[in-house]
């Protein structure tokens, strides 16, 4: 078998997405990561760092431990640039190896376990339940509310957008996408951002009509984006809750699609992002182009006037057309 293959592989390894290194502090020094604090819970150990990944994403170094891994699911995250994924994302990064490639490495190291790339089942965080009544105290968006972020009303009824009004926050579902299941959401206002309940495994689904299928899908990162892209009359459109787009969601998209439009945020983050699902996906048979932000200095779509939004979905290119 040739590693340097890896499409040959990939389906068969989706079950062992996030491979955990037995000794993940050993793991990080040989991949060049310094820790210069744990943190001990009773369950796991966090081991902070200076993020591998800021330079590229911000043009900075990172001065301080931004970055976090966890030393049980193997999980990463930087707070200040947004880098996250499962700690084979990490290897492949670092090393500049493929996926496959990068199993071979971490199970060189000693597997611990492994797990799907949307986290830990029955982890502790996620104790809290939700149901329908939950979202009871929450009520359509106002109307007002709506248009300065150019949404529909129609459309966020179709998308199951609420509205926290005592606190003034969007509220967006995370649902199961095979059973329409509230798992949580997605609470936004201004200079607010959280995920209830804590741990929710929105990397297991997408923000969308998940009941969709058909021949081009979009997907986009913020879910109002989503929303604005329904209410202008483009179907199929998702959202990933974030830059980072996990193998879960690409394979829901991939079981409802023919095409896939890529929009995610016109930024570095976003574009890093972009060109890793393109490059993990395009051989897998997913054909995928980029929504246009050429004619715009617009970060994503919900900063667009309605015709810069409907040109930059008219005018997806191949990648090899790169329009930075």
């Amino acid at each position: 078998m040739n590693p340097t293959s890896p499409t040959d592989f990939w389906d068969n390894l989706s079950a062992f997405s996030n491979p955990v290194p037995h000794d993940v502090l050993s793991a990080l020094g040989a991949l060049g990561v310094e820790v210069l604090r744990e943190l001990s819970r009773p369950d796991s150990t966090e081991y902070l760092a200076r993020c591998p990944a800021h330079l590229a994403l911000t043009g900075k170094r990172d001065r301080r431990p931004s970055f976090s891994v966890n030393g049980t699911t193997g999980l990463f995250h930087c707070f200040s640039c947004g880098y996250a994924g499962p700690f084979i994302q990490l290897v492949e990064d670092s090393l500049g190896y493929h996926r496959v490639e990068a199993f071979q490495w971490i199970a060189r190291h000693g597997v611990y376990r492994t797990v799907e790339d949307f986290g830990v089942a029955g982890d502790a965080e996620e104790a809290v339940r939700v149901t329908e009544a939950s979202l009871a105290l929450f009520t359509p968006p106002p109307a007002n509310v709506c248009a300065r972020r150019r949404l529909t009303p129609d459309a966020c009824r179709d998308f199951g957008v609420l509205w926290n009004p005592e606190k003034r926050r969007w509220i967006l579902p995370i649902r199961d996408p095979f059973t329409d299941e509230l798992w949580g959401w997605q609470e936004k206002g201004r200079r607010f951002f959280r995920n209830y309940p804590t741990g929710v495994h929105k990397a297991r689904t997408l923000f969308g009509d998940l009941a969709w299928s058909g021949e081009v899908a979009l997907l986009l990162e913020s879910p109002l984006d989503a929303v604005r892209a329904h209410g202008l009359g483009i179907g199929g459109a998702f959202a990933s809750f974030g830059a980072h787009v996990s193998e879960a969601q690409m394979r829901l998209l991939k079981a409802r699609c023919r095409y896939l439009i890529l929009g995610l945020d016109n930024d570095q983050a976003g574009r890093t992002a972009r060109d890793r699902v393109h490059d993990r996906w395009r051989p897998r048979g997913l054909p995928i182009k980029f929504l246009d932000y050429s004619h715009t200095t617009a970060k994503d779509l919900g900063d667009m006037s309605d015709a810069d939004a409907l040109a930059a979905y008219a005018n997806a290119h191949h990648p090899w057309h790169r329009r930075r």
